[in-house]
Order: C-alpha cells, then structure tokens, then sequence
C-alpha cells in the first residue's frame, strides 16, 4: 500500500485539491478568506496529506473535519496529530453503514465528502468494490436527508484482478427504495466485469445514477495510475453534485 500512499500526493494535487476548490467557490461564492467547509475525509496515520492541503487553501478548519479511519491505534494516532478535529472509526467505512448504530450520523451533513479506501490497507478480497459502493449510496443518502444544495463527493478505490459483480451493485442498491425512481438498471454492462477500462465505465455509470436517484447533477472528473509494486491500479472520481431541486 505504499505506492498507493505516495500516489495519494499526486492525486490531491492533480485532482482533489483543484476540483474542492471549485465546489467551494460555487457552495460559498463569498466566503473568500475561508471557506470553512465541513469534511468527512477516510485517511491513514501516516499519510493525511489532504487535510494540511485543504487547511492551506483555506477550504476548513480542523474544527470542522471528522476523520475516519479503521483501527483503534491509528485511531490514538489521528487524535493525537489532528485535535481538536473529531476521529472516528476503528472499524471499516464500508462495514459500519448498514449498522442502525452508525457513529457517524450525527455528524451530517459534509460539504466534502472523501471517501478514500484506498488509504484504509483495503482488504482486496472478491466484493469489496461492492461494498464501498453500497456505503458510499448509503452516505449520498444521508447527505441528500440533511442538505440540500449539494457537495463534493471523492471516491477512491484499488482495482485488481476480482470481476466487479455489476448485478449484485444494481440489486444492493435497488433495496434501497426512492419514490419514483425506476432502478439502477447496469443492463448496458457485462454482469460480472473483469477490464479495468470497464470496471472504471461502470464505477462512474453508477456514481451518475446514485446521484440522479437522490436529485442531485453531478459533474465528474477522473484519475487512474498503474500502481508498479502490483498488478493494482489506482481509481479516483471527484464528483460535483448539485442539487436539481
């Protein structure tokens, strides 16, 4: 996971810092010394880059950052560096939203959301793509019950060689039930996807249609590195949404 910590530099540079700042001068036209935009961020004790960076364009203020991350040490860890931002956690992001005694509820709404699962040494088992997928629907969800203008949502995920269950995505998400919406559909897609080209197509189809599900536009744009040490690659979306109504 080292490479894909040093490829996270390149990624706030190239991507998420330009595109934050965007969102932030459409949210908060005139806030112009500091935006004072509240975050979410999923970050690792040796590599939280993307608060110091988003501090030094005036995006937030550490009182306005809540850090995730999925163990109790880097927990200790976060707290110690970050205070007085609130860190949360000691679990896995994608397997804490199901439960009704989510930590983190009380916390909505963000004006960013990151949901970088890439800095949580992801287990690369067969379905993990899956169930970030199903958290990061569930947090949409939350953010769409809480506030209503809209919000820079980033997602970060490790491809590997597992095929990307397109099926069980559209079925997880159609429990979800939304009046009037007719499903995700997918149907344009192979059921079980094994290209990596593919496998981005579909991650970003169904980031479209999770946010038209919730009533929200959404503008997205995109990296991709080759990770050396591995056959994984690094996949990372910054999704504008804007509310339509």
């Amino acid at each position: 996971m080292s490479e894909a910590l040093n490829l996270k530099d390149r990624l706030i540079k190239e991507l998420w810092l330009p595109e934050t700042i965007k969102a932030g001068d459409i949210f908060f036209p005139r806030l112009k010394k500091n935006k004072k935009m509240k975050l979410l961020t999923l970050t690792n004790d040796r590599n939280f880059q993307e608060i110091i960076e988003f501090e030094e364009n005036n995006l937030t203020e550490k009182e306005y950052i809540v850090v995730w991350t999925y163990s109790h040490i880097k927990k200790l860890r976060l707290e110690t560096e970050l205070s007085p931002a609130r860190v949360l956690g000691a679990t896995r992001y994608e397997n804490s939203t199901s439960s009704s005694s989510f930590p983190i509820c009380e916390h909505f709404p963000f004006d960013i959301v990151n949901l970088d699962f890439s800095s949580q040494d992801p287990d690369l088992e067969s379905g993990r793509i899956e169930r970030e997928i199903q958290s990061l629907e569930k947090t949409v969800r939350l953010q769409r019950e809480r506030q209503r203008t809209g919000f820079m949502l980033i997602y970060t995920t490790l491809l590997n060689s597992n095929e990307l269950n397109c099926q069980g995505i559209a079925a997880a998400s159609d429990e979800i039930h939304v009046s009037g919406w007719p499903g995700l559909g997918l149907g344009e897609f192979s059921p079980r996807i094994a290209g990596q080209m593919e496998k981005m197509a579909c991650i970003q189809t169904v980031l479209n249609r999770i946010g038209l599900k919730y009533s929200y536009d959404v503008q997205i744009e995109e990296r991709y590195y080759s990770l050396k040490e591995s056959q994984e690659h690094l996949y990372s979306i910054a999704a504008l949404l804007s509310s339509t109504r």
